[in-house]
């Protein structure tokens, strides 16, 4: 595949699957906002309290066969037929264990219904069974114009059953059974467009590579899903219900963009960076490039939310939740920073060195426990005091062994960085200024704000490195 076309092929991925998440989430956000109105705060406490295991379960699955699929150069019918045995071993497994374990749960929750709940949704691993080949294939293949359709008609449908059963008084149940639907309908979508009749061969020991891969991924994803939730779990235990959920909140706004942007960026990169892993020269020439277009995008988007916080918490949150404003702040300042770290997973994925990974996991969990253990008297502020404190020092050391994984040099890094930088700061400069002539919360001032810092950015690009704006405008044109 040339560059160009790979490049092509990024951006209508891109498209897709942007188009996708933007017409599903919208129905979303509106029929699940009616059906919060319907039910009542237990009801989603049952349902969070189960989603706990269940939630982790779907995570460790979800890196164990797919990147494998994914990454792997060649697969044969014959790697297929091994796949499909090692994932019906693998998805019974834990469809026994959850049921297993369901009571258990239940008791330690003083929670009948949250026994019940894991013993239904425990099927869903059995349904899934039967995606997991044909939705990596079409991944690796990078269809996501029909996995956008899929998920769409999928999300769409579950979510009016939800609201259907919620209508008609099931509570907590509407939710579970929405889910359940969600998983069978994208299950018959995805194997009808991709479908794929294999016996199963359970003779494992030609994919134990895969197999090995799969499970290192595995293992990254859950020291990944400690490090991230580490500040609650520690927090929880030292602070006040009210300092936690005021941080808690504050990392919830700051995460929002990350959550809307990162994840379609590494649905789409993981595979393309699979396609080239051979051609260490094209890798690292994709890198520097989402590298500098990531500090382009994010510097004001995170920076530039970051110093309208004190406005847009209050306005679309209320006075209560002014608290939050400070973490919110802290946190988003060095967001940008969290964001290239983890685009470069898709690139170590992609050339199948996983234990680098787990390696840079392992070394950030401990920097960040200390730090959160350090500050973490000064309340809701010190969590994320804490945040910006260790991660600036976790990204210098994982980022550093990140570029020496990729041979590329300190200096060729710091210039994808240094000029959004430089303008972020001026932007902020003059946002604070905007400030003092514009007081007070209301609509008015954030948007004197909002358009002093963009204006301020785009104009400091232009003119010390205007590389950046041509840059941008291509990427914007081909998509």
């Amino acid at each position: 595949m040339t560059q160009d076309n790979l490049k092509q092929q990024v951006l209508h991925s891109i498209k897709w699957v942007a188009l996708g998440k933007a017409a599903t989430q919208l129905i979303r956000w509106i029929i699940t906002f009616w059906v919060i109105r319907l039910l009542t705060p237990e009801d989603y406490g049952e349902v969070a309290m189960a989603d706990v295991l269940f939630g982790f379960f779907t995570l460790m699955l979800g890196s164990f066969i797919t990147p494998s699929i994914i990454q792997a150069k060649e697969l044969s019918t014959h790697t297929l037929k091994k796949l499909f045995g090692a994932i019906i071993l693998v998805y019974c497994t834990f469809f026994i264990v959850q049921l297993s374990l369901a009571d258990a749960v239940g008791r330690y929750y003083q929670s009948s219904n949250v026994a019940d709940i894991l013993s239904l949704n425990a099927w869903c691993f059995l349904i899934l069974i039967f995606q997991v080949i044909p939705a990596a294939l079409m991944y690796r293949e990078m269809d996501f114009k029909k996995l956008a359709i899929i998920t769409a008609i999928a999300t769409v449908f579950a979510t009016l059953v939800t609201l259907a059963l919620a209508l008609m008084g099931y509570g907590f149940w509407s939710i579970i059974w929405g889910e359940i639907v969600l998983v069978v309908v994208k299950t018959v979508l995805v194997f009808a467009v991709k479908p794929l009749w294999l016996l199963p061969d359970f003779k494992l020991k030609p994919i134990l590579p895969m197999i090995k891969f799969g499970g290192l991924l595995t293992l990254n994803a859950i020291l990944f899903y400690v490090f991230l939730h580490m500040d609650i779990m520690i927090a929880g235990r030292i602070l006040s219900p009210m300092e936690v959920g005021l941080f808690a909140v504050g990392l919830q706004f700051a995460l929002m963009p990350q959550k809307k942007i990162l994840p379609l960026l590494r649905q789409v990169a993981f595979p393309a960076f699979s396609k080239i892993q051979d051609n260490k020269a094209r890798v690292n020439h994709y890198i520097l490039k989402a590298q500098r277009l990531s500090f382009l995008a994010t510097v004001p988007i995170f920076w530039g939310l970051a110093s309208v916080v004190d406005v847009v918490i209050p306005l679309i949150l209320g006075e209560k939740w002014v608290g939050a404003v400070m973490p919110a702040m802290i946190v988003l300042f060095i967001m940008p920073l969290r964001f290239s770290d983890e685009l470069f997973n898709p690139a170590i994925k992609g050339i199948g060195n996983a234990r680098h990974m787990l390696i840079n996991a392992l070394i950030s969990i401990p920097i960040l426990f200390v730090g959160i253990v350090a500050f973490s008297d000064m309340g809701a502020i010190g969590i994320a005091i804490a945040w910006a404190v260790s991660y600036p020092l976790i990204y210098v050391v994982v980022v550093g062994r990140n570029c020496g994984l990729f041979n590329i040099t300190i200096k060729q890094f710091l210039k994808s960085m240094l000029p959004p930088i430089s303008a972020g700061i001026l932007m902020l400069v003059f946002v604070f200024a905007a400030k003092q002539a514009f007081t007070g919360i209301n609509i008015t001032s954030l948007i004197v704000q909002v358009a002093a810092g963009g204006i301020v950015y785009v104009l400091t690009l232009f003119f010390v490195h205007k590389a950046s704006i041509k840059e941008l405008k291509s990427l914007l044109k081909t998509t």
